[in-house]
Formats: C-alpha cells, structure tokens, sequence
C-alpha cells in the first residue's frame, strides 16, 4: 500500500488550492491485506428487488446531510425516478456498519459515502461496486472539476470508484474566544505553553480540552498530531503500512509519554469517556464554555451551531520531534460510492453531477466546508452569502493546507476498513487507562499487520 501522506507544495496564493494538492500522491492500489476482508463482502450478490422509480442514498446523519437532501430535492423536480435520502448514524464506524450490513439486501443504499481507497477495497475485490469510468466518459467533469489528488484516491486500479463529495477536512484546534479572554490565555503555540494553559483554565472552572470519548475516533486525533510532531508524518505512514519498527521506535514511546502527561493532568476532565460528538457533545461544551479547546476536524465549524465565540488556530509546534511543524492530519475528502446492482445507472449518474454544480459546491461552503474543486477559491471569494466569519475560516483551512508539509490521512481510514474499529478500541483503552504504552505498541502492531 502506498503511502497516504500528502507532500504539498508551497502555494503562491492561499486560494489556489488546485495548485497545493497538484504534488500529492496517488491513490493505493489495494493490497493482498484487504482481500480477505472479513467483512462478509466476498459473498456479495446482485439484489433484483430493489424498489422501482427511485434510488436511494445513505447519508452520515451530521447536519451538513442537509446539503445533499437539497441536491435530491432539486433532482427530484425534474427526475421521474426520485433520489431518496436515508439518513444514517453520525460516527463514521457506525455509518460503515450500516453499510455493511445494507449492501446486497432489497433495502441497500444505491449510492453511499466512504473515507478513501482502504475502506472500499473490500468491496472493489468483491465486485460490488460499479466502476464510473463510463460515467465519466460520458461527463468528464465528474472528474474534472475535482482537484486530481483527492480524486485520485478512489482510483483503484486504474478505475474510477468515488466521486469526492465533502470538504477537504485538516484537523486542528477550536477554541472559546470569550473562555481564554477571561483567562488572559491567547492560543499556545508551543507545546509548554499547551502544558502551561492546563491549570489556569482548570482554576477558572473550564476543561481545557473537550473530548468525546465515548466515540473513540476523537481520541485518536491526539495521537495522529503527537506521532505527526515527535516522528513525522512520513513515518507515521509507514506505520500504518505495516511497519512495525515505527510503533516500537523511541518517538513513539515520546508521543505516548505526552497523551499521558496530558492524561494525567486531567486536560480533558473526568467524564470524557461518556462524552460523544454527536448529539451536540463536544461541540455544546465548547459553544457554552464549559470546554477551553476541542481538538477536531474542520467540519466542526458547521456542528458548533453559534460561531459567535468560535476560534480556531494550528496544532503547536513541539520542540525535540523528528516531525516538522505544520504537519498535519484529516480527511482528503469524503466520496460517494455506488453500487454494482443499482437498478438505474444513468439516473445516479445523472445525480452524481450534482456534485460539481454551485448549488451543492455553495452548500458545503456554507457549513464551512472547503470543496474538494478545482475552483474552491473563487467560491470562497465570489460567494455574497458567507458571513465574514465563515470565510474567515474557509480561508484558514485552505491555508492550513497550503503550508502543510504532509497531510496524514486519518488513522482509521488509512488502515484496512476490517482494522479501524481495532485502531479506535487502541486509542480509547490508552485514554481509558485499560492498556499502558507497551499495550498501545502491540495493538497497533496488530493493527497494521492484521492480527
């Protein structure tokens, strides 16, 4: 499998994202590891009774599901088979759960989003999924209007299989401007000045570092930026390839001595186990100031609701690391996939084009999505309706990505989509104090190696 890490090239301008993402690498060619998914896609048939006149797509269950219900109704004015939208859970394991168990049944979605290569594989190998070649063939735009990197890592061997469908996603921190106002506090930037910012805010009543636990994968966010800092993202991929060196190397040892320093400190306060992210969790601690910081990808900016206090700055540089700062981690984008056995092709192909169009591409701004296109930054530019404060982040998360020097994709999206659930119980049980560093190294072993 090849590596995941994006190397960006520096950009002239912050906009010209086009340009940044034009020297990323290529998407995975699959890998004997995946093949034997055991996720039950092997015995994947064609199911004849789907319902007739409509198609159906499975949405992840966030509010920005609101975009794609609006791309169906505008469809749907015109199409005699109408798009129906399911709504699905909100996590992303959840979510692929359901699509595990859905597909292949009467009641399977026709069309549904996935996270990158590693997560469709097993299907591709099953044959489940339909090439999009044809499609876009007959509307190259479906490929064209999308940045080359990002559409590349669908591209499976030598076939189409997504089209990019959400914001490029980095992660980084959110804070309550009103909170570190009242505690004197401006953003660290340097991992001391992290440490330092622990007891003032825990002495004014506040969590410094709003967690959901009880959703693992935002645990795992922590250590994608510690290892990103303390190794480099360059060796984190080649971790998550199977190289078990990297999980047993000093810098990975270092990277876990400081989740639990932070641990330890109480960072994070004593119920963040039992918070989750969806049903406004996390995103009500931060929005109310019962939290400092929140540590989470940039769809955050459409899931706090009121931005009013909403700030947002870089993950912090950490002296002594292999890793270089501006490193950083996220999702590419998220791709809508589609069935083998889907009953009407060309009506999906039709829907799909909603993908590019300015309506959808408007929409995603309008949470503070930054769209996976070639003309992103005009969007950002040339859009009367976003708020000062919405293009003031758009405008960040582009240059984030512009000065990045690598850009991990998340853990458990890179790792085979069997593995991600056992990379997220690693995370949480070092949270959780269930397994020591020692336990983390050899789950994650057994992770990238299959075990």
């Amino acid at each position: 499998m090849k590596s995941r890490t994006m190397r960006l090239l520096a950009a002239g301008t912050a906009l010209s994202v086009a340009a940044v993402l034009g020297g990323c690498s290529s998407a995975s060619s699959g890998s004997d590891e995946t093949t034997d998914s055991g996720l039950g896609y092997e015995n994947w048939k064609p199911n004849d009774a789907r319902p007739d006149d409509e198609i159906h797509v499975l949405v992840l269950g966030d509010s920005v599901a609101e975009v794609e219900q609006a791309a169906a109704d505008r469809f749907n004015e015109t199409s005699d088979i109408k798009v129906i939208i399911d709504t699905g859970p909100t996590a992303g394991v959840e979510y692929n759960t359901q699509v595990r168990t859905q597909i292949g049944t009467a009641t399977g979605p026709d069309i549904f989003m996935s996270w990158g290569s590693a997560g469709i594989q097993p299907l591709v190998d099953a044959q489940a999924l339909l090439p999009l070649d044809g499609f876009i063939e007959e509307d190259p735009a479906l490929r064209d209007s999308f940045l080359p990197s990002v559409f590349e890592e669908e591209v499976i061997d030598g076939k189409a299989y997504g089209i990019p469908m959400r914001g490029v996603a980095p992660e980084f921190l959110y804070y309550n401007t009103e909170v570190l106002a009242d505690a004197g506090l401006e953003p660290p930037a340097s991992w001391d000045e992290l440490l330092a910012q622990i007891p003032v805010l825990q002495d004014a009543g506040v969590i410094p570092f709003a967690l959901a636990g009880a959703d693992k994968w935002p645990e795992q966010i922590w250590f994608q930026f510690l290892y990103a800092r303390m190794i480099g993202n360059d060796e984190v991929a080649k971790g998550l390839a199977g190289d078990t060196s990297v999980w047993e190397s000093d810098g990975s040892y270092e990277a876990l001595d400081m989740i639990s320093e932070l641990i330890d400190a109480g960072a994070f306060g004593s119920n963040y186990a039992s918070v989750s992210y969806g049903a406004d969790g996390t995103a009500a601690l931060l929005r109310t100031g019962k939290a400092a910081y929140d540590l989470m990808g940039s769809w955050h900016f459409g899931t706090i609701g009121d931005t009013a206090n909403l700030g947002w700055a870089p993950f912090p540089s950490v002296s002594g690391g292999d890793g270089q700062d501006g490193e950083i981690a996220g999702n590419l984008s998220n791709f809508y996939n589609v069935v083998a056995d889907t009953k009407y092709p060309e009506t999906v192909r039709d829907f799909l084009k909603e993908l590019y169009s300015d309506d959808f591409l408007n929409g995603q701004l309008s949470f503070g999505n930054t769209p996976p296109t070639t003309n992103a930054a005009d969007l950002i530019a040339a859009d009367t309706s976003l708020d000062d404060k919405t293009k003031e982040h758009l405008t960040f998360v582009v240059n984030l990505v512009a000065d990045a020097p690598t850009f991990q994709l998340s853990w458990d999206q890179t790792v085979p989509a069997s593995q991600a659930p056992a990379s997220q119980d690693a995370a949480a049980d070092f949270f959780n104090g269930v397994i020591d560093a020692q336990g983390f190294v050899d789950a994650m072993n057994s992770v990238v190696t299959g075990g």
